[in-house]
């Protein structure tokens, strides 16, 4: 339960999880007296909360590319100028697809997770596209 609350951001649930596990490992070695549990609890709780929100804070935002492909040359350039709006960078090319119909390819890319939330939003269900995380 710690794992799938720390992987999913929830920093907090999972060292409340981590702690409760540990008192219930402490209680059933037969440790006595509340002051241990408390003891053992409250540093546990701050041994999985504190590393990684310390960790989050100072990891800084990675390069996201987003490879999209439209359904067509019109709504490529749309979605392009819509990208470029927002004052992200767009890399446009022409190419074909399986059917050989031109269509726009464009790589946009972002610095933050609120661009990357942002682009993630605008692209059309219509169009394919893929993400690549550079460092």
């Amino acid at each position: 339960m710690k794992t799938i609350c720390i992987y999913k951001d929830k920093y907090f649930l999972g060292a409340i999880c981590a702690s409760l596990g540990v008192v219930c490992f402490i209680y059933t070695a037969q440790q006595s007296g509340e002051f241990v549990y408390l003891t053992i609890f409250v540093a546990t709780f701050l041994g999985n909360y504190l590393p990684p929100m310390i960790l989050n804070y100072l990891t800084k935002d990675k390069l996201f590319v987003y490879e999209v492909v439209s359904k067509d040359v019109n709504s490529g350039k749309v979605f392009a100028d819509k990208m470029r709006s927002y004052n992200l960078e767009v890399n446009t090319s022409i190419c074909f697809n399986s059917k050989l119909k031109k269509v726009v390819a464009c790589r946009v890319y972002s610095k933050s997770k609120d661009n990357s939330k942002l682009i993630e939003q605008t692209i059309p269900s219509s169009f394919s596209y893929s993400v690549l995380k550079s460092i």
